[in-house]
């Protein structure tokens, strides 16, 4: 498990170094990897599975709190930070997501950047527990109440960071927590349409390592959750994973921390004789023809399925806004994939929550979604 310690996530300082976790078998998931009773498969839209991959957003940037050079600069800006997550309205944020996937109805998703927040009284030997902003139970919540049936498969912890911030009545603890996740059906699973097999959630091996003034060296966590899925009788692998994106902010020539955790997907939860499913945040445009890590990927014999179904449209994902969701900008990167291998093809892919479409409420991340309807080949 990734030790929780009084630091915060990411963002940015100057240098670098190669780290593993030192105990990668031992991170904190939760999963549900049991298997469900085999069933009959269904007629008519049985070979059809719909796919969304949607950054959540944490609802703030953390450059300022790791670039604090003393501890009362760091303890106001963790206090301005939170503020940033409050006035982002995770609540109506979540419910533009909630409303996307009562729209698109995706068989399975991929979620990253999905934040906990947690608060308590100022004390550096108990770790901050009321509930702020859990942004897993605020979307399952929201589904639900729109008679939505999705359950976790797993749960990824990445960074699980807590220091404290000084804010109008003092000192208080704010406690960060980033998680990967990917949902499920229940009422297909239910039906024996979607059977769940075998699911894994791991941190890659190589991660980055950010010194910092006041906090000390930070490592950030990043993995992916691979699941076995058998729909009516197709199995497949899906794959959610969340790469590393700072790089380019450090000035460095080659993404060279992007590009092992690349690897290591193509190595490890791709390197199988399944059809591949492998929907994420990658931080690597694909809309860049000399972007080494994309072309990896393509390298690999995997197929984007946005490129197969909109040859002639960018689809943009990022960055929808810079500094405030409620300052929508137009994107120019193409960061959210879904990729494929094997006896798998996309049929229609599109993008949800990259308009500015409700000027009076925020954007639902910065990040646009991809929805994408997929055809399985016997």
């Amino acid at each position: 498990m990734f030790p929780c310690k009084k630091v915060s996530f990411l963002f940015l300082a100057a240098l670098l170094s190669l780290s593993s976790l030192p105990c990668l078998g031992a991170q904190h998931t939760e999963a549900a990897a049991t298997q469900s009773p085999a069933g009959e498969p269904a007629q008519g839209s049985c070979g059809k599975l719909t796919v969304m991959t949607r950054n959540m957003y944490p609802g703030t940037d953390f450059a300022d709190i790791l670039a604090a050079g003393d501890l009362s600069t760091l303890f106001v800006e963790v206090a301005e930070a939170f503020a940033e997550v409050q006035a982002s309205d995770p609540q109506s944020r979540i419910e533009a997501i909630a409303h996307e996937i009562q729209t698109t109805k995706p068989d399975l998703i991929s979620l990253q950047e999905v934040a906990l927040w947690q608060t308590g009284p100022f004390d550096p030997q108990t770790p901050a527990t009321t509930v702020a902003f859990d942004y897993l139970q605020l979307l399952l919540a929201e589904l639900a109440e729109h008679n939505l049936e999705y359950e976790p498969v797993a749960v990824l912890t990445n960074l699980d960071a807590e220091v404290p911030a000084l804010g109008p009545s003092g000192l208080f603890d704010v406690h960060f927590t980033d998680r990967l996740v990917v949902l499920i059906r229940t009422d297909l699973k239910k039906k024996h349409q979607l059977e769940l097999g075998e699911v894994e959630a791991r941190h890659f091996s190589t991660l980055l390592t950010v010194p910092t003034p006041t906090l000390g060296p930070i490592t950030i966590p990043r993995g992916y959750i691979a699941a076995d899925i058998e729909r009516c009788g197709e199995s497949f692998r899906f794959i959610n994973a969340h790469l590393e994106s700072f790089e380019e902010f450090l000035g460095l020539p080659f993404p060279f921390f992007r590009f092992a955790q690349a690897t290591e997907l193509l190595q490890v939860p791709a390197a199988t004789g399944l059809p591949v499913v492998l929907a994420g945040d990658f931080n690597a445009d694909a809309e860049s023809p000399t972007d080494p890590t994309y072309q990896l990927l393509l390298s690999a014999g995997l197929v984007d399925a946005w490129e197969v179904t909109n040859p002639n449209d960018p689809g943009y994902t990022w960055p929808l806004f810079l500094v405030s969701p409620f300052e929508y900008v137009s994107p120019y990167q193409r960061l959210d994939l879904v990729l494929t291998r094997g006896a798998v093809e996309a049929t229609k892919a599109k993008l949800v929550g990259e308009r500015d479409v409700t000027p009076r409420r925020p954007m639902p991340s910065d990040h646009a979604g991809v929805v994408v309807d997929l055809r399985l080949m016997p």
